[in-house]
């Protein structure tokens, strides 16, 4: 399961204890169900429902409140939270702080972090169960800090339903038909879906195949696409040892790149096949990417299949 989250979740948290503050909330009419997710906020005036992520946005600042799912314990996950992780990503905590969502732990984190020549103030809300872990980033310029109360207060009215009956594909703008492939749905995480043999995380499959299709978070400039395709398949948590092949692929009417690599696991060094397929429609772009210990040359021929019913809602 960690590397698949590894590349779901860019960024880690570092844990430090502080005391611990009780949050008290309650659903109210001012409140805004975030779809596709057990939570619901308050969010700051003049801010609106996200385009490409789960959450809200203010397009003229920049800013941004984004609900992410992570399919793990919160106390697994709270444990991992390094400060030489969270450093790893460019964020720098100024403070981290031990909380109680009502009757559940939290942790609250006050952050910078430096993106595209700016600097931006970053809050994140991390709380969850023994089955799942939410975690709530804000973010805005930090030279607009008018925006300060607004954001700590939405963020601060977070209510969170966890037996709340949600349908994951209502949250993304794609499907995929695995009818008849053996491949099934496992996980949402974001704009990201999961799928594998058994729908556990991790698989238990002998194969250890899984297929990640996820759309970018926001609009993004790409001048070359094809060396941003090669690019982005050496971002991934597995160490590419040889890309056997690049080609151009269209699906739905949306032209890409197709890359099938050698690569292994870089822990472990158990050999992989790497399957990436990025579609780049306007500004924002859909990644699909498989993975397999086994079965090499079926298993391709199998995502190959797969990744070509990838069709726009």
């Amino acid at each position: 399961m960690k590397k698949v989250l590894v590349f779901l979740i860019t960024f880690t948290l570092s844990y430090t204890s502080f005391g611990q503050t009780m949050i008290t909330t309650k659903i109210t009419d001012a409140h805004t169900h975030v779809t596709g997710t057990k939570v619901s906020l308050i969010p700051p005036a003049d801010f609106t429902k996200a385009a490409n992520f789960l959450g809200f946005q203010q397009t003229q600042s920049g800013s941004s409140i984004m609900v992410i799912n992570v399919p793990g314990p919160f106390a697994t996950i709270a444990a991992g939270f390094t400060k030489e992780g969270l450093l790893t990503q460019g964020v720098v905590a100024s403070k981290i702080e031990n909380m109680q969502l009502n009757t559940i732990p939290a942790i609250f984190v006050t952050a910078e972090q430096s993106a595209y020549g700016n600097t931006y103030t970053k809050y994140i809300l991390a709380f969850g169960t023994d089955k799942e872990t939410m975690l709530i980033n804000g973010i805005y310029p930090k030279d607009r800090s008018e925006l300060d109360e607004g954001m700590k207060k939405a963020l601060m009215s977070v209510v969170y339903e966890p037996n709340k009956k949600v349908n994951p594909f209502d949250v993304v703008d794609f499907n995929i038909d695995t009818t008849g492939t053996g491949i099934i749905f496992a996980k949402s995480v974001a704009n990201s879906m999961v799928f594998n043999r058994d729908g556990k995380l991790p698989s238990e499959s002998k194969d250890k195949a899984n297929l990640i299709v996820a759309k970018a978070f926001s609009k993004v400039t790409i001048i070359n696409k094809k060396q941003f395709a090669l690019d982005r398949i050496k971002q991934l948590p597995i160490e590419i040892v040889d890309v056997i092949s690049t080609k151009p692929i269209t699906i739905d009417g949306i032209s890409g790149y197709e890359i099938i690599a050698d690569s292994k696991d870089k822990k472990t060094g158990v050999k992989e096949k790497a399957y990436q397929v990025l579609l780049f429609s306007d500004s924002i772009y859909y990644m699909l990417f498989a993975s397999w210990e086994a079965e090499f040359d079926d298993n391709l021929i199998l995502f190959q299949k797969l990744v070509k019913t990838f069709q726009r809602k």
